[in-house]
């Protein structure tokens, strides 16, 4: 009985026991932490450009709606925007979805008093997910009454606005949005020109003189003619507040980007937006994006056919002939030569359904369970060898 009940048979058997309970412990706690490791954490960004903006009552303005998704890979977005109905109203058509970046419209726009909601999103296609900051859409207020000094006016995204992604470690119909950040309008009653005041002329007037001579018919002097001076206000020079690109701007050669300008021409109205692609070509707009009134958003399509860095531009000129600075909207492409591309992104996910997105849960380090496993085994063998040795 002593023999059996060694102090040396005692430890070993203690040693094999403490193995049984190590052994899947340690492979419970490696799969968690696989799991944790291949589950992404929300970073997605929704904002509006311009972050805020000043107009006159009856104006109007613009906002894009920005998507950056940070580590995610945004495929779906459910927007819903709030707004004080009694400071702005959307113009007719006034949320423009970026068609190039979210082909497929989901549920189309709904407008209702204070707000708006639409769902978006990139199609069935998995390799047309976003992944660099991105423009959503467009939408348009008109300026409808003044706000208090100081206190400007909110656009915000509501509560119910949902961001998906479609990356390995996202959970299938999780939100993965983690910031928005709202705009801001101070919206002024107006500079009223002061009307001109005529200032009228005495008439002199002719005094008779009696004389013993006889007396001449007193004769009037002219009254002048009251002349009436308008100094004309000094035209302000218009203002380009944004000039945004349809996707990322690096890609290879021939890359295709559409560029949106976006300002306004606080005293008179835009005539002509010019972008200046940075390869020696311009291109002028005229037509479209709200040319003609104190509002645009135009936007143009270039394709850099070869490789090197450019400087794109963007200047609006308005009805006085006064143009915009050039440096307060610029953009810096980067176009790489197709054979010395390296690719920098990782591989595209496997095809997907178009109605849903299986998930496959994180199997874990099989290599490194196995060889755990095996291990124990090894090691309870040579305990059990042991403890009939001994």
């Amino acid at each position: 009985m002593s023999s059996l009940l060694s102090p040396k048979k005692l430890i070993l058997f203690g040693f094999i026991v403490i193995l049984l309970i190590a052994i899947p412990l340690t492979v419970y706690l490696v799969q968690k932490q696989q799991e944790i490791r291949g589950k992404a954490a929300p970073s997605t960004i929704l904002s509006f450009v311009p972050e805020s903006t000043a107009i006159q009552v009856g104006q109007t303005v613009s906002f894009d709606l920005m998507v950056d998704p940070g580590s995610n890979q945004v495929s779906f977005v459910k927007l819903g925007i709030i707004y004080d109905p009694a400071k702005l109203k959307v113009t007719t058509n006034g949320f423009v979805p970026n068609a190039i970046a979210f082909p497929t419209i989901l549920q189309e726009p709904v407008y209702e008093s204070g707000s708006i909601s639409a769902t978006l999103s990139v199609g069935a296609d998995p390799t047309k997910v976003i992944q660099a900051i991105t423009k959503i859409a467009t939408v348009t207020f008109e300026a409808l009454e003044q706000t208090d000094a100081g206190i400007p006016t909110r656009i915000t995204f509501d509560s119910q606005t949902q961001v998906l992604s479609i990356a390995s470690g996202d959970v299938f119909n999780e939100n993965v949005l983690s910031t928005t950040k709202p705009a801001s309008v101070a919206i002024t009653a107006g500079t009223i020109s002061p009307t001109p005041t005529l200032i009228p002329s005495v008439s002199p007037t002719a005094t008779p003189r009696v004389t013993l001579t006889p007396t001449p018919t007193p004769t009037g002097v002219p009254t002048p003619t009251p002349t009436t001076v308008v100094v004309q206000p000094t035209n302000q020079t218009p203002s380009c507040t944004a000039l945004t690109l349809d996707q990322a701007a690096t890609g290879t050669a021939p890359y295709t980007l559409t560029f949106t300008a976006v300002g306004t021409d606080s005293d008179g109205t835009v005539s002509k937006v010019t972008f200046s692609f940075g390869d020696g070509i311009t291109q002028d707009e005229t037509q479209t994006g709200g040319i003609g009134t104190n509002s645009v958003n135009v936007s143009a399509s270039h394709t850099y056919s070869n490789a090197g860095t450019f400087t794109a531009t963007a200047t609006i000129t308005d009805n006085e002939g006064a143009v915009s600075d050039t440096t307060s909207c610029t953009q810096t492409i980067t176009v790489n030569s197709a054979i010395a591309v390296v690719p920098t992104t990782p591989p595209a996910p496997p095809p997907v359904a178009a109605t849903q997105i299986p998930t496959v849960p994180p199997t874990g380090p099989a290599e490194t369970i196995l060889g755990i496993g095996a291990i124990g085994i090894i090691l309870i063998i040579i305990g059990g060898a042991l403890l009939l040795i001994l």
